[in-house]
């Protein structure tokens, strides 16, 4: 049994009928069924709160007023714009761009972007620069995670002048697909399927990929601020309308960027990486929260992805509300919750075997055999892993294992070697090694140890075996070496970075910044080299708060990267976490390259709190396409339009 995870009944009230493409379609129609209205915006100005309005296909380029919403304190009065049934919906914030173009370059053409595009909105993106403004709060750590160089503003003119250009918040779409976004000429030649700008804003050049010339293209080009847009100030908590079964895309939208479709948030014009956001788990409640992590494949033949979600439909504390078990059949574009049977374990973490399709779930016991969980653990209560493997995709599952790994132990980093055997990495809380051992018994103190795992011939289970330790003086970072995630390279090489809490100067000592150490085996983990602190490639400390890190390896491209949040100053504590950065690692420096450092998300002006955080992710490679979906949900605060608490998908598309 199932459900839609996301909700979607339709309210009560009337229903107006839009219809495009139809003959008899005219605004100045009633908008019933046999009279339909030819724009969504005919209906939006006189739609009350529980309407729907029901729009059939087509393509819809405008820019929707909302005169008026749903009320706050009634639940399900939304006004809902739906698709029909079946029927394919899209309202764009792109015109049909067919300018007379000239030629410069083998595919290279450039075209002017004359007033005339944008009269009808007053309004032209590519004006305007979309690097994110700092938090207008004022708090010093706000702005502690941007570069004081970076250009501050969503809707700030761009400069000028300059041989590197910053990237505008305009678009463009060839037969549907986003071209690129570069900062300069040079670029654009030597990269298809990418334009740039020119510095006054009022020229393109478009490198067409494959030869093409635009006469043989669909192209579209950005000249809407938003698809939806609000007559009034919107409340804190969000816009109360819903959509049903549409594709909204490709509007400029300065500010918060629009919840409930695809976006392209940033391109890095050195790193190749893209970043496109969508939504995940809707929270329905105010105040609710969504956490997801652990997603897995279900078999090597099935697009079906398995996840653990904290349900975000209970007006309660975090650790109070139920985890669900949730599913997507379309490689984590929609989600159904699983109601019962053998997936329907909501403490269980899953890993699949890519080489034998065995299925892995895990998960922790405390000492009497009762589940772990964060209420009902005592702190340094003994803990065992327990492990089940099912060869059919979670239908049957054998015998559970327990392992003991120790006592306080966290689980990272499942990863099959690609010496076939299967590699996990371990936090343990080993306090008599803390500084503060000898006053504070109870001192919190992390190493982190490797676990190697070999298949027994039958696959009934694995045979697991203690390996190389991790760990790094008291006083190099007050608590330790934690939250370890690792990956490995083409060569066979293991990069892991771990989270580390900084140590004050003091008259006994130096202290140490607030950096990620990270460490590296030549031996599949069996042995480690002493963690170092993380470094650019031109000698500086890769600044972090005391936060979770995360590495990777792409298959697309065989690159080591890492995402975590990257300030421009040292930090004392866990604040702020107000920007997530992703950035390639070198191989054979294991420094990271500055010109790659790329912005996943950020902290935009809507935000009301100074606490406002990424951090605590999910991910998986998408199997297909060989990008990265990152699952991450705000922490630590409300925000105005466009942001809440939901959980979002990121997908980081990487260079080949």
């Amino acid at each position: 049994m199932t459900r839609q995870y996301v909700p979607n009944a339709w309210p009560l009230g009337s229903t107006h009928h839009v219809a495009g493409q139809r003959p008899e379609a005219a605004d100045s129609n009633p908008g019933t069924a046999a009279q339909p209205f030819k724009t969504i915006s005919a209906a939006a100005k006189i739609a009350q709160p529980y309407d729907t309005i029901l729009i059939d296909e087509g393509i819809y380029r405008e820019q929707v007023p909302i005169m008026r919403e749903g009320n706050r304190n009634i639940s399900g009065s939304w006004i809902v714009f739906a698709a029909v049934t079946g029927k394919e919906v899209y309202l764009k914030g792109s015109d049909v761009f067919d300018p007379e173009w000239q030629e410069i370059g083998p595919a290279v053409f450039k075209a002017p972007l004359p007033k005339s595009l944008f009269e009808k909105n007053a309004y032209n993106p590519y004006e305007m620069t979309c690097t994110p403004a700092p938090c207008p709060v004022n708090y010093e750590f706000d702005r502690g995670g941007y570069d004081p160089g970076e250009p501050a503003g969503p809707a700030q003119v761009r400069p000028a002048t300059g041989p590197v250009l910053p990237e505008t918040l305009g678009q463009i779409y060839v037969d549907h697909e986003a071209l690129h976004q570069l900062d300069s000429l040079e670029a654009v030649h030597a990269a298809p399927g990418s334009f740039v700008v020119a510095a006054d804003g009022k020229e393109i050049v478009c490198h067409f990929a494959g030869g093409k010339a635009p006469k043989d293209e669909l192209v579209e080009l950005t000249v809407r601020e938003r698809c939806f847009k609000p007559a009034f100030p919107v409340h804190w908590s969000g816009l109360m309308i819903r959509t049903l079964g549409m594709a909204i895309e490709h509007a400029a939208e300065p500010g918060a960027f629009s919840r409930c479709r695809p976006l392209y948030i940033r391109r890095n014009a050195h790193s190749g990486i893209a970043v496109r956001k969508t939504l995940h788990a809707q929270c329905s409640v105010s105040g609710g929260y969504i956490t997801a992590s652990n997603y897995s494949y279900l078999s090597t033949s099935e697009p079906t992805i398995i996840s653990t979600i904290l349900d975000g439909t209970k007006q309660c504390q975090p650790h109070d509300r139920p985890v669900n078990v949730v599913v997507s059949h379309d490689g984590a574009a929609t989600w159904e919750t699983v109601g019962d049977g053998p997936l329907a374990d909501p403490v269980a973490n899953y890993f699949l075997d890519e080489d034998n399709g065995m299925l892995i779930r895990h998960y922790r016991t405390r000492g009497d055999g009762e589940i772990y969980n964060d209420k009902a653990v005592e702190q340094h209560a003994e803990q065992k892993l327990v492990i089940q493997v099912s060869p059919d995709s979670g239908k049957t599952w054998g015998k559970a294992e327990k392992l003991g790994f120790g006592e306080d132990i966290v689980c990272f980093t499942l990863m099959k070697l690609q010496n076939g055997q299967l590699f996990w990495i371990i936090e343990e809380n080993r306090p008599q090694l803390s500084a503060l051992a000898n006053t504070k018994p109870d001192a919190i103190f992390f190493v982190c140890q490797t676990w190697l795992g070999t298949w027994r011939p039958d696959r009934s289970g694995v045979d697991w075996e203690k390996s190389g330790l991790v760990q790094i003086p008291s006083d190099m970072s007050s608590q330790g070496v934690g939250e370890p995630q690792a990956c490995q390279l083409p060569d066979g090489r293991l990069f892991a970075i771990f989270r580390q809490s900084i140590v004050l100067p003091s008259q006994d000592g130096p202290g140490y910044p607030s950096v990620k150490n990270f460490s590296v085996s030549d031996d599949n983990g069996k042995t480690w080299q002493a963690p170092k602190p993380l470094t650019f490639d031109d000698g500086k400390y890769v600044y972090s708060s005391t936060c979770f890190g995360s590495t990777f390896c792409s298959s697309k491209n065989g690159r080591v990267y890492i995402i975590t949040n990257i300030l421009n100053r040292p930090n004392e504590g866990c604040l702020p976490r107000n920007v997530l950065h992703i950035a390639e690692i070198d191989p054979d420096t294991f420094c990271a390259r500055r010109d790659t450092v790329s912005t996943i998300e950020a902290v935009h002006e809507e935000h009301t709190s100074h606490g406002v955080g990424y951090s605590n992710w999910g991910m998986l490679e998408d199997r297909d396409k060989k990008n990265l979906n990152l699952f991450m949900s705000l922490e630590n605060g409300p925000v105005h339009d466009g942001y809440d608490w939901n959980s979002y998908r990121y997908e980081i598309e990487f260079p080949a």
